[in-house]
């Protein structure tokens, strides 16, 4: 059965990368408590906000560090030593607690894993003795390498594999995880997902993978193997084959371009419904954005980070078209576009929009991005303009919110009542 939620879903990022480091406890603002606690305490704020899923970092400790130009990190999960669930955002206690404040307000949890890649400085110190079968240096790789491959744990092997479902199950037995988000897919086939998934002892909610790999020529990757150069074929098949969604990296690409008229290029955009069905769009996340600032790391990853002029409309883009929208924490609590956030959301449930719905393009008639969107019932339900001289009738549409000089959404008038 597919891990896509209910088709009504919003997600939050609930994380950024400057939250943990490794010289010095507590959280960015310096406040001395867990990050967990923090999510916890803001429960209230997420759900009015209108998230019915909370995505979380990798909750396994991880005790990497890195030094460079005066800078310092580590330790934010994405190289994990071992399954100890008191990691660097909180101990197990308060995971638990975190996901019952979530599910008494109606808010599934889902779990960053990161399972093809470790911390090269401490492979001497790792759970499976290194070199040895536990890796995919000397072992099996069933999927292309992350970096140079030398520290892929090779997700074929029996013992590897039967660890990885234990934690699974811990995570959503005992502390009641919903689902997971898979870090960067690729070491690894689809069907290592497929068997984890169906070997938990619960069902899943919700599952999404990152799915990032633009170059046709990477022979070693399953996906280029069966879906060719095709970069967005490749990112639709890696979800029709996990039965779960994928980010849409083509949308992230249109973003990216600051250009209006090229956000009809998403897969969100120009899919079938069922293939809609299985994408998470996004503006920015903890790699390819900012982060708020740090001394130990300054503004953070920023690999790939949205135009900031453009940061708005994207927003207004993913709120209310088709797919299911994820929200960056910082974006909605500390870079001031909360209310904007908060509005489209409202205004997306109201007019009932779901991650299938059907779209009617006007950006041939009119300049920048225009659209009208179609809720569950096949109604024309939200209209969009975007950089756009395009407005919707005042007999059939209201303006539900709008930023002068960026964009305007319109709900339809029926369902203001």
């Amino acid at each position: 059965m597919p891990n896509r939620g209910n088709g009504k879903d919003i997600i939050l990022q609930a994380f950024h990368w400057n939250l943990v480091k490794t010289q010095g406890d507590g959280t960015i603002d310096g406040r001395d408590v867990s990050w967990y606690r923090i999510l916890t305490e803001s429960a209230d704020r997420i759900a009015s906000c209108g998230f019915t899923i909370i995505y979380l970092p990798p909750p396994w400790r991880d005790d990497s560090a890195w030094e460079s130009n005066g800078k310092h990190g580590g330790g934010e999960g994405y190289y994990w030593h071992d399954f100890d669930l008191d990691s660097r955002y909180g101990t197990k206690k308060e995971l638990k607690e975190l996901i019952l404040a979530m599910h008494s307000r109606g808010i599934k949890v889902i779990a960053d894993l990161v399972t093809n890649h470790r911390d090269g400085n401490r492979m001497q110190k790792d759970i499976w003795e290194y070199p040895g079968e536990c890796w995919a240096n000397g072992g099996i790789d069933s999927g292309g390498s992350f970096f140079d491959g030398r520290f892929d744990l090779s997700l074929s092997n029996p013992r590897v594999n039967k660890r990885i479902k234990e934690a699974m199950n811990e995570l959503m037995d005992e502390c009641g995880v919903d689902g997971w988000r898979w870090d960067y897919v690729w070491g690894y086939e689809v069907k290592e997902v497929v068997n984890w998934i169906k070997s938990t002892k619960k069902d899943e909610y919700f599952s999404v993978g990152e799915y990032w790999q633009d170059s046709p020529f990477m022979t070693n990757d399953p996906m280029v193997k069966r879906y060719g150069a095709d970069e967005g074929a490749r990112i639709l098949g890696w979800a029709k084959e996990s039965g779960g969604c994928a980010f849409d990296i083509i949308l992230k690409r249109c973003i990216q371009s600051a250009d209006a008229r090229n956000l009809k290029f998403a897969l969100i955009a120009k899919s079938s419904p069922e293939e809609r069905s299985s994408l998470v769009s996004f503006v920015d996340n903890h790699d390819m954005g900012a982060s708020p600032y740090s001394p130990a790391n300054g503004w953070g990853q920023q690999c790939w980070p949205c135009p900031p002029n453009f940061k708005s409309r994207a927003y207004a883009f993913i709120l209310s078209m088709p797919g299911t929208p994820c929200v960056y924490w910082p974006d909605c609590f500390d870079w001031g576009h909360d209310t904007e956030i908060k509005e489209i959301i409202r205004l997306r449930k109201r007019a009932g929009i779901i991650s299938s719905s059907e779209w009617i393009d006007h950006t041939d008639k009119f300049y920048g991005f225009a659209a009208i969107i179609l809720n569950d019932k096949k109604e024309e339900a939200l209209a969009l303009s975007i950089n756009s001289n395009f407005a919707a009738p005042d007999e059939v549409w209201e303006t539900g919110f709008e930023k002068k000089g960026e964009y305007t959404v319109w709900i339809n008038r029926k369902f203001m009542n």
